[in-house]
């Protein structure tokens, strides 16, 4: 491949990923602030105990598998 034809399709999978990033965290924060403001402060850290309690959930089912294995 032509280092210019790389360069450019590197520098257009740059800049799509970090626009993605961006946008998904810009719209990811604005949505958890609308969440805490309506649900209250006691709700997000119900929900971030959940996600906690999930991985570490997913983290010993995929042990178990590879000892299985």
């Amino acid at each position: 491949m032509p280092w210019w034809r790389f360069l450019f399709w590197n520098a257009l999978g740059g800049i799509v990923w970090a626009t993605a990033v961006g946008l998904v965290a810009f719209y990811g924060g604005k949505t958890a602030a609308d969440a805490i403001q309506r649900y209250g402060l006691f709700a997000a850290a119900g929900v971030a105990v959940l996600v906690v309690l999930a991985a570490v959930g997913i983290h010993f089912a995929r042990r178990r598998l590879e000892k299985e294995l």
